[in-house]
């Protein structure tokens, strides 16, 4: 969604948090004339506080600039997400032998996929979650509303080649895992070593056969019934949380 500057977020809940947590990164605010006066009121004072510029408009005008998306009557005009470079990220993991987490997205497209996995990331305690900028779906409003604030805590990192990366978190003491529903080895048929790099394909594509095979093993998810897959975010929620359920949960 663009028209305007930099990037947008919207809906209540996340301007405000944005306000609070991270002004700098906000460029403006703009909010419906109709809007509930307690609610613009706390807007209008986090607004001043930062120095940011508030400027009231009609619904009609939000609407447009949403696309269709629940703004519930407040956009915010955001700087692009900052993303870290490899070296920079990898210095935020835990020094060997403490526990270590990480995600790496082979080119996932779905900006509510993204969303997803970044909040369940960071629930999960990973360092951070890298992603390359071709072909990728980066972190916008939609990223923002679906993470529920998380892509604004949680570190990302940017990554030319997907393979290349693997083999950089190898060489930072992580074993790294391929999640692929083809797999013949499942995520619960031995414990996932307590540094782990979950790497998740495209929506439809999966994982690419040169990442897959830069990767220490490639695991699946054993589900019944006859879906056939889980949904690529749903798929990394749960292996992070095995992953937590045995080297954070029970330690």
């Amino acid at each position: 969604m663009t028209g305007t500057p930099g990037d947008i977020c919207w809906g209540r809940n996340p301007v405000i948090k944005l306000l609070m947590d991270e002004p700098s990164r906000c460029l403006k605010v703009i909010a419906s004339k109709t809007m509930q006066r307690g609610t613009l009121d706390q807007i209008a004072s986090l607004c001043r506080a930062a120095g940011i510029p508030l400027q009231a408009v009609d619904q009609r005008a939000l609407n447009a600039m949403a696309d269709g998306a629940s703004h519930q009557g407040v956009i915010a005009v955001i700087a692009p997400k900052p993303m870290m470079g490899m070296a920079d990220a990898l210095g935020l993991l835990p020094k060997p032998p403490s526990r270590a987490l990480a995600v790496l997205l082979d080119h996932v497209q779905d900006p509510h996929n993204l969303g997803a996995m970044i909040r369940s990331a960071e629930a999960a305690s990973a360092s951070f979650l890298a992603l390359p900028l071709r072909r990728s779906s980066l972190p916008t409003g939609t990223v923002v509303k679906t993470s529920a604030g998380a892509s604004m805590r949680l570190p990302l990192a940017a990554v030319g080649n997907t393979a290349s990366a693997v083999r950089e978190f190898q060489e930072a003491g992580l074993w790294t895992v391929a999640l692929d529903a083809g797999a013949a080895k499942s995520i619960y048929d031995a414990p996932l070593s307590p540094r782990t790099l979950f790497v998740v394909g495209s929506e439809g594509k999966g994982i690419g056969r040169a990442v897959a095979s830069a990767c220490d093993e490639t695991l699946c998810i054993p589900i019944a019934g006859g879906t056939g897959s889980l949904n690529a975010s749903v798929a990394l929620a749960v292996a992070m949380f095995e992953w937590f359920r045995l080297n954070c949960a029970m330690a």
